[in-house]
């Protein structure tokens, strides 16, 4: 996921434009430098004062915005009991959001995200389910009241393994995501994620077609011209 630090400035907004942003030179350059930066051996990052483990190619939450604004912009949500943290990288995500008596389970497909989770719920103190999992394909007959999922933005061919949890090609696993996640979501249930226009916007919009969704927080970069969304949805069904 294609980050920038300089120069966001928080937009609100309930559509999204009919203009997505132009890939190009200055788009690519920035996100080798990310791929290089998740690489290396990562940089401290703590929640509450206390350190968290994060080995080369885990997401790492203080290199770019995208898991903070996610939890600055779900500090306030009810979340309800049963929470899952899908893609969850470090579990920055979710457990930044634990409340006490919340039935947290946080899957990945990266066994380095599954040991970095892990280590991370221990050294917080927090009691959390941690699966290795490729999106709900180890979730079956699990349903939940919120799902949270801050997901690969990039609409790039994945040529490294740091880049799996930056680049979707063509929209392929946020299509998955969409047509999958209502059937584990409980009666009341809502997904949060991030949105971005440097993903595939035909995947996103058609994806969304089968639910009732908003956007609550939004971001834009005069650096990069990068907008991200947080978007709210419910199943219509």
């Amino acid at each position: 996921m294609l980050e920038d630090t300089i120069e966001s400035t928080k937009i609100y907004t309930q559509v999204f434009p009919m203009e997505w942003i132009e890939i190009g030179p200055r788009t690519f350059s920035s996100h080798a430098q990310h791929v290089a930066n998740l690489a290396k051996p990562q940089p401290a990052a703590s929640i509450g004062g206390v350190e968290l483990f994060l080995p080369p190619n885990v997401y790492h939450p203080g290199i770019g915005l995208s898991s903070s604004l996610l939890v600055d912009a779900l500090l306030s949500e009810n979340m309800g009991r049963t929470v899952l943290d899908l893609g969850c990288g470090s579990g920055f995500v979710g457990i930044s959001l634990y409340c006490q008596g919340m039935d947290l389970v946080l899957a990945d497909i990266s066994n380095a995200s599954i040991s970095s989770t892990t280590e991370n719920l221990r050294r917080i103190g927090i009691p959390g389910r941690v699966i290795l999992s490729d999106l709900f394909s180890n979730l079956k007959g699990m349903r939940f009241d919120t799902i949270l999922f801050n997901p690969p933005l990039f609409d790039k061919t994945v040529e490294h393994e740091a880049e799996i949890a930056l680049c979707d090609p063509n929209g392929d696993l946020l299509t998955r995501f969409l047509t999958e996640a209502s059937q584990h979501l409980t009666s009341k249930g809502c997904i949060y994620f991030m949105a971005s226009n440097l993903m595939n916007r035909e995947a996103l919009l058609s994806g969304l077609g089968s639910y009732r969704y908003k956007i609550i927080s939004s971001s834009f970069s005069t650096q990069s011209e990068v907008s991200r969304w947080i978007v709210s949805a419910r199943s219509k069904h």
